[in-house]
């Protein structure tokens, strides 16, 4: 066979890690194969080719799933071993877009020509140095471009994610600065009111359940450190996918990976921190390290953190009460990967995480007075122990290609230990196997199928008692197993038809309960949910991709909270409650910007609302049927090479049915609807070492209920304004970080302290934290 040397060359492209600053070299061989031996000019409607290629790092190892684009007008992925092709090509210059999770994306011109003969033309290119603006997730227990998901999507990683920690390393807190419609963070131990969209939401680590649903303990979202994660996935709105507990969507947060190609990766960091209002007391740090990399087949990350919390005090210097507070914290996280590659197509992964979190104040609490004065802390001798004793997670997991067919196999163990101060404890452990597997097909030259389907398998086990260990709650037991049945449709290239259903059998068990010398015999009730979803996208043009959704998802709902006070089970209702969300968004790229725009509505039979009773601390439960409906937007723009800014906001509303009617004149609370909420930010490069970083939250107020009604959720909200300013400096290994949190020191009450107003006495009802400086090294080697 002959080859020309004029169309010999080898892709090149070193693609750059968009979580970190080390870079490797990966390299596609692509060949060039005429589909017709005939000159253009006497056969113009008939020469087409072939174009196909391999990609690799820099050490020679495949990379699979490398997303691979011809102008727009045919698609790929690389296989396992890294290669891919695209076929019926016809001859001409094109420029062919290699991009993946991870790596920096590159563009290369490509010339099909008139060669009669096969041809193996390796090219050569150089990467572009820019942020990557396309990124995978797992949105639909898929690995897939976020372009390819017909659904309202937010990715927090690499860069984003080390920002925002660098302020305020409360995991609560990031989500509120980057996800629209999540609930604004309490500054507190718990999330007991957090919601997306109004509802409640599954917080997941590498897709190991962390919620609580059958007793909720307010502490799914501070399960781990944010110094473990590698980014963060949110599904905004109810999904089909993922079962009990995602009404309102999931929150997967995705540990740290090896860095592949490399024996030893090391990061340190180092942060101190210091109240600006009057710093006595408040000192606190953070120290963290991780080490990863890659020997031959086994790879490994290695993550341990510990960290102390001094007082908080508000913007008038006062010490604000310990109750459920983040003050006088010491928490502790240590995490360990190892993974085997038994064969190119099979890998295996073990992975535990523990977490501690625990609070040790040597003050207490006085009772807040709505409107008049907050809830602050005083010296005491009491002991106050509040948080997260531990949070213990194992997972194994496999994946592998059995032909065209990819598989993989989770096992996970979750055991969490919850403390409300002195009064009671969560116990919650979790138990499951996932099986996944995927499976395309090719049903014409530009039509590709992919079915997703499996089984999942929960045992969740629930308990509430008090210091002394005993019951709050009866044991709880639910049993839960689920198929599932998922398909991608993609027409050509422009469009993206999905559709799936999931049916759940659910078991439900309580034990016996003897409370005030009256007991309440334990009970069995059996149920089943069946979830679809259907959603279409049309990818045509880039700076405009519209999607259209329906999902739906579903929640048992927190049956402890009303079996503690001695009601038999056979008196309510445990069946899942589903929830039914419609969304329409467009989202896209052009030149300098990009952004996405929402809007979704979704309502439900049995919402939920809590009310204080005449007995303070003791709350009652309402399920009536609701509607929410709202918008978001999220967009950025570079208008110069030293400039990047960037917005999110969300607007929510809703009504409900309180006498089920049908008329849904009834306002929804706070704790559901969360006020009008935007971010803006801007990141200034003003060397290639300097970076400075600002952005600007505003929480409106409302104030939509008379004060004869004031109670759980009816007091009104006053909103608030905060001011966020971060730099850092690299030099060589050396990373000098500076932030300040609340710059401007406002005096304000986070939205959940009134949420609960007067109720508990005004326990709650305490002031956010004023101007808090941090001081932080990091050293990667």
């Amino acid at each position: 066979m002959k080859v020309n040397p004029y169309s010999m060359a080898k892709i090149t492209a070193a693609l750059i890690c968009c979580s970190c600053s080390l870079s490797s070299t990966v390299s596609a061989e692509v060949a060039f194969i005429p589909e017709n031996p005939w000159p253009t000019s006497l056969f113009p409607m008939q020469q087409k080719g072939a174009i196909s290629g391999r990609v690799v790092n820099a050490q020679g190892m495949p990379l699979a799933n490398v997303h691979v684009q011809l102008n727009g007008l045919k698609g790929a992925k690389s296989d396992h071993e890294g290669y891919f092709k695209l076929e019926g090509i016809p001859y001409g210059n094109y420029s062919l877009t290699l991009s993946s999770v991870g790596f920096e994306r590159t563009v290369q011109s490509i010339a099909l020509n008139q060669e009669s003969h096969q041809i193996d033309a390796p090219l050569v290119m150089q990467v572009a140095q820019h942020n990557l603006d396309e990124v995978v997730v797992t949105a639909s227990r898929l690995a897939e471009h976020i372009d390819e998901v017909p659904s309202s999507v937010t990715y927090i990683g690499g860069k984003a994610l080390d920002q925002q920690r660098q302020i305020n390393d409360n995991l609560p807190s990031i989500l509120m600065q980057k996800v629209p419609s999540i609930s604004p963070s309490e500054e507190s131990q718990n999330n007991f009111i957090a919601k997306i969209r109004g509802r409640n939401f599954l917080v997941l680590i590498d897709g190991i359940p962390q919620s609580t649903p059958l007793r909720n303990g307010g502490r799914d979202l501070r399960t781990i450190d944010a110094s473990a994660i590698d980014h963060i996935e949110v599904i905004n709105g109810a999904t089909a996918m993922y079962g009990n507990g995602a009404a309102g969507g999931v929150i997967n947060y995705i540990t740290k990976k090896p860095q592949i190609g490399k024996k030893l990766s090391s990061s340190t960091y180092l942060n101190n921190s210091l109240s600006m209002v009057k710093p006595s007391e408040t000192y606190g740090y953070n120290i963290a390290q991780v080490f990863s990399g890659q020997i031959a087949k086994w790879d490994y990350v290695v993550q341990g953190k510990m960290g102390r919390t001094g007082v908080v005090r508000s913007a008038d210097a006062a010490v604000a009460s310990p109750f459920y507070g983040l003050g006088e914290t010491k928490s502790y996280n240590a995490l360990a990967k190892i993974g085997y590659q038994i064969a190119p197509d099979h890998r295996i992964e073990l992975m535990g995480n523990y977490y501690r979190s625990l609070q040790d104040s040597k003050y207490v609490g006085t009772t807040g007075k709505f409107g008049e004065s907050p809830a602050i802390g005083i010296p005491s001798d009491t002991v106050i122990n509040g948080g997260t004793p531990y949070n213990k997670a194992l997972h194994l997991k496999y994946d592998g290609q059995y032909g065209k067919t990819a598989a993989n196999l989770s096992l996970y163990y979750e055991d969490m230990n919850t403390v409300f101060e002195t009064y009671n404890q969560n116990y919650s452990d979790h138990k499951g196997a996932r099986l996944n597997f995927n499976t395309p097909f090719q049903l014409g030259a530009s039509t590709k199928m992919a079915l997703i389907y499996g089984v999942d398998l929960l045992k969740d086990h629930t308990v509430q008692k008090t210091m002394k260990d005993d019951l709050v709650t009866p044991d709880m037991n639910m049993n839960n197993l689920a198929l599932y049945l998922q398909s991608k449709l993609n027409l050509g290239t422009d469009w993206i038809l999905k559709g799936g259903l999931r049916y759940e059998n659910i078991r439900f068990k309580v034990g016996d309960l003897t409370k005030n010398g009256k007991l309440t015999p334990g009970e069995n009730n059996n149920s089943d949910a069946l979830v679809f979803n259907i959603a279409t996208r049309f990818n045509k043009y880039r700076y405009a991709q519209p999607f259209a959704s329906f999902s739906q998802g579903y929640s048992i709902g927190d049956v402890g909270l009303i079996l503690r006070n001695g009601v038999p089970l056979s008196q309510i209702d445990p069946k899942p409650v589903v929830v039914n969300n419609v969304e329409l968004g467009v989202n896209g790229q052009m030149d300098i910007w990009d952004y996405q725009l929402t809007g979704y509505y979704s309502n439900s039979k049995k919402g939920t609302t809590f009310a204080e009773t005449s007995t303070p601390g003791n709350y009652e439960l309402s399920q009536v049927p609701q509607r929410i409906y709202g918008l978001e937007f999220v967009g950025n723009v570079k208008p110069l090479q030293w400039l990047s800014l960037g917005t999110v906001l969300g607007y929510m509303d809703g009504r409900q049915d309180l006498k089920n009617e049908g008329t849904y004149k009834d306002k929804l609370d706070n704790s559901i609807i969360s006020p009008f909420k935007i971010n803006l930010n801007a990141d200034f490069k003003l060397t290639e070492q300097w970076n400075v970083y600002v952005q600007y939250l505003h929480l409106g107020g409302r104030d939509v209920f008379p004060a004869e009604t004031y109670n759980y959720g009816k007091y009104p909200i006053s909103g608030y304004n905060l001011v966020d300013l971060q730099t850092r400096y690299k030099y060589q290994k050396f990373t000098f970080l500076f932030s300040i949190n609340n710059l401007f020191n406002a005096d304000y009450y986070p939205v959940h302290a009134e949420v609960r107003g007067a109720t508990n006495e005004g326990r709650y009802y305490i002031k956010g934290t004023g101007t808090m400086a941090n001081l932080g090294i990091q050293f990667d080697l």
